[in-house]
């Protein structure tokens, strides 16, 4: 028996050790101040602590619910600042752009947020010349901030790229990847893609999107380089640490994005940030939908847009709409709101998964984050989306074309069309219908998509950064990569053979008339 209960342990012990000589060390960086873009990973950050791996991560919303001897977070929580300054209803209202706020804003929030991560204390031990510290792969935010992308050089890792809200067109073409302007897939659009568009608003599609892509190769890029200069030294081009990236994970549910063309070295997930089992509401909450026998309706606007940011006449609007109605509503509300209606709950910050997934919960109106999409969509709750920035104009066009709520505008909707909206997705049963319709296909999956991530991350490690995965695409010159030398030569060529033949059949048909006038003379003179 003794005998038995030692083998039994040595076994334990040599699987241990096992486990231990193949635990890796893994930096994620992920600047963002935003909690949308913070959560579609924490699950992955806390599955590759458990299996044994060494994890830093570098983020402004630091995870309160975990610890562990080899999780270590370093706190950037500063940058929000950055965004706080930020009116985005505001913006809305003056009817500014995805490209308006690229131009004006954008380009200064990245390097912003990228010397608030290279210039954070704690990393700076990290990756100080002198310092022994090694890592094994680098994970960082893959949007505006390539002067990050340097700490894998730095620490000679793998690279791998995390987005939360779809692909960035220049990044996409810095990989190598299809950049189409005016298909449904491309975000930054906001409500100008679709199918068989008119001419004209396709050639406004190619130029805009082609010069926003401009503008990051010409000052983006060179910015970043000088800020990840100013930390490391000489470095080699970031825009090729970039063509470098091993993989990228992108938090893009299938289902609602439409199909288009993907690189081999990106990987999709969706919804694993939700919680099955969410926290119980607070007691008043709860009383209150519990009380809602005819129904209940949810409203936010997020976390970077606040409802209470909108115009006085727009929040009366809306609580007069709300007071003639039988449900009850609970309204993410930032203040005091005056004026509220008896039916109406407001909460500064209020607990969106378990609210949604309340029974008498029947509709989300929402300003269209990805995050909040596949939480409604997990509860089943169909949903009224107002866009207010980046790609909410996208997620909410995708929502209403495939029959899961209606899209609305804040700077035009009317109380007679707000109320019609709400009644009709509450009582007509094919919103809900169709809402569950994708939320089966979306759970309909082979394999738990955290522990798919984790594999990956662990492959990209055993294979030096997998680089048999991405395309010489990305190193090939624009002309070449589209052909388009091919095409001109060949338009050339078939313009000159087009145009000799037309210079011979106009030769051909002087002589014939020269021919006809001499014929017709001699003729004339014989008579």
């Amino acid at each position: 028996m003794r005998s038995n209960i030692s083998g039994l342990l040595f076994v334990a012990c040599v699987l241990c050790a096992a486990r231990y000589s193949e635990s890796a060390r893994i930096l994620a960086v992920v600047p963002t101040a935003s909690y949308s873009h913070q959560i579609p990973y924490r699950p992955l950050w806390i599955s590759l602590s458990k299996r044994g791996h060494e994890v830093v991560l570098v983020t402004p919303n630091p995870i309160e619910n975990y610890k562990a001897p080899n999780f270590t977070q370093i706190n950037i929580s500063q940058t929000y600042s950055i965004l706080k300054a930020i009116d985005f209803v505001d913006l809305r209202f003056k009817g500014q752009t995805w490209f308006d706020f690229f131009d004006e804003r954008l380009l200064d929030i990245s390097n912003d947020f990228a010397e608030s991560v290279l210039n954070n204390t704690d990393l700076r031990k990290l990756y100080a010349p002198d310092s022994n510290v090694t890592f094994d792969v680098v994970l960082a935010e893959f949007l505006f901030m390539p002067a990050t992308y340097a700490l894998a050089h730095r620490f000679n890792a793998p690279l791998i790229g995390l987005s939360s809200l779809g692909l960035v067109a220049a990044n996409e073409h810095a990989l190598g990847g299809l950049v189409l302007s005016s298909h449904e897939y491309r975000w930054e659009m906001e409500a100008n893609t679709g199918s068989n568009l008119p001419f004209f608003k396709r050639v406004w599609n190619y130029v805009t999107l082609w010069r926003s892509v401009y503008i990051i190769y010409r000052d983006l890029f060179p910015k970043q380089q000088q800020i990840a200069e100013k930390y490391f030294g000489p470095l080699p081009s970031v825009l090729d640490m970039t063509k470098n990236i091993s993989m990228i994970f992108v938090n893009e549910p299938n289902v609602l994005t439409p199909a288009s063309p993907k690189l081999t070295n990106m990987l999709t997930f969706s919804s694993f940030h939700i919680d099955e089992n969410p926290k119980p509401l607070p007691k008043d909450l709860q009383k209150f939908l519990d009380s809602a026998k005819d129904g209940a309706i949810y409203f936010s606007l997020g976390s970077n847009a606040r409802s209470a940011d909108l115009p006085k006449e727009l929040q009366r609007m809306f609580c007069d709409v709300f007071a003639k109605l039988p449900y009850k509503v609970v309204w993410k509300y930032e203040e005091e709101l005056v004026g509220k209606p008896d039916n109406v709950y407001a909460g500064k910050w209020l607990p969106q998964q378990t609210i949604l997934t309340h029974p008498n919960v029947k509709l989300f109106i929402y300003q269209g984050g990805l995050q909040s999409t596949e939480e409604t969509v997990h509860a089943g709750v169909p949903i009224i989306g107002f866009p207010v920035l980046a790609d909410q104009d996208y997620q909410i066009g995708r929502m209403d074309a495939l029959g899961l709520g209606k899209r609305l505008e804040l700077l035009t909707v009317t109380k007679d069309e707000f109320e019609s909206a709400i009644r009709e997705i509450i009582t007509d049963k094919k919103y809900k219908e169709r809402v569950l319709y994708v939320q089966r296909v979306i759970k309909d999956t082979p394999y738990d998509l955290v522990d798919n991530l984790v594999w990956w991350t662990e492959y990209v490690i055993r294979t030096n950064g997998a680089p048999h995965l991405r395309t010489n695409l990305a190193w090939q010159p624009w002309y070449q990569r589209y052909d388009m030398d091919v095409v001109v030569f060949l338009t050339i060529i078939a313009f000159l053979i087009v145009s000799n033949m037309f210079n011979l059949i106009a030769k051909l048909i002087v002589y014939v008339y020269r021919r006809y006038q001499v014929s017709t003379g001699e003729k004339q003179k014989i008579s």
